[in-house]
């Protein structure tokens, strides 16, 4: 069990697109900017006018893309608080991921664990927690993050590629990424759904917890996601000549 940081924020995108499957919320329905559910950090949302209305989709964009923590507030307060993410996480069985303050949670109460957020990818890409058609958009949201330095970064340089221009290069090898990541100084996170070049897909999870803004323990995810490039290469390959 660690600090969850930004990670949680994968749950709770599934939560709000399992509202949208139950026909209990709308991704075009405007949601409300109040008082509280301004949170610090990254984003823009808190800067807005008290009242300030968006749609469901772009709350929960601006969540991944940016990770604004605002957005997640909003997405925590609509879907009923913390009580109710709770008893969704039970449902799920993600057994270590616990929300108990809303973002960005400086303090690294709120806990996950790599085997949650590797479970949650997988429950979506199997259909056990998402409609076909919520699937799909899950993944639309996800493609928007803009990280992708840790597990995207250490799987093209496992792949023995040195590049900038990560998610392209990805592709270009036949990979897709659908990746969010975590930090607050003393945790480090990113996890996301792998596609292949196969079509089949792979889920990866690293949380790393170290002290206060170590680069080893961003560097520490780049070499585990580099180090099991391999091994995808080789199923990969051995599926497609199999």
């Amino acid at each position: 069990i660690m600090p969850a940081a930004s990670s949680i924020k994968v749950p709770i995108l599934v939560a709000t697109l399992k509202l949208i499957d139950s026909g209990k919320l709308e991704w075009n329905e405007p949601l409300e900017l109040t008082k509280d559910v301004i949170g610090g950090g990254a984003g823009w949302m808190a800067y807005q006018p008290i009242g300030t209305s968006f749609p469901v989709y772009e709350v929960a964009n601006e969540m991944i893309r940016i990770s604004d923590n605002t957005a997640t507030n909003i997405l925590i307060k609509e879907i009923g608080g913390k009580e109710a993410l709770n008893e969704l996480f039970v449902k799920l069985k993600l057994n270590q991921t616990v929300i108990n303050n809303l973002l960005p949670d400086l303090n690294g109460t709120n806990t996950t664990s790599a085997k949650d957020l590797a479970r949650i990818f997988t429950l979506v890409e199997n259909s056990k927690a998402l409609t076909l058609r919520t699937r799909d958009t899950f993944k639309g949201v996800m493609s928007t993050s803009r990280t992708n330095r840790l597990l995207p970064g250490g799987l093209l340089k496992g792949l023995g590629i040195e590049s900038k221009n990560t998610d392209y290069k990805l592709m270009d090898k036949g990979y897709r990424v659908y990746n969010k990541t975590g930090d607050i100084g003393i945790t480090y996170a990113d996890a996301g759904l792998i596609e292949m070049p196969d079509n089949s897909t792979a889920v990866a999870a690293f949380i790393v917890k170290g002290p206060f803004n170590d680069p080893r323990s961003a560097e520490l995810i780049r070499s585990m996601a580099a180090a099991m490039a391999p091994f995808l290469e080789e199923e990969s390959s051995y599926k497609k000549n199999n």
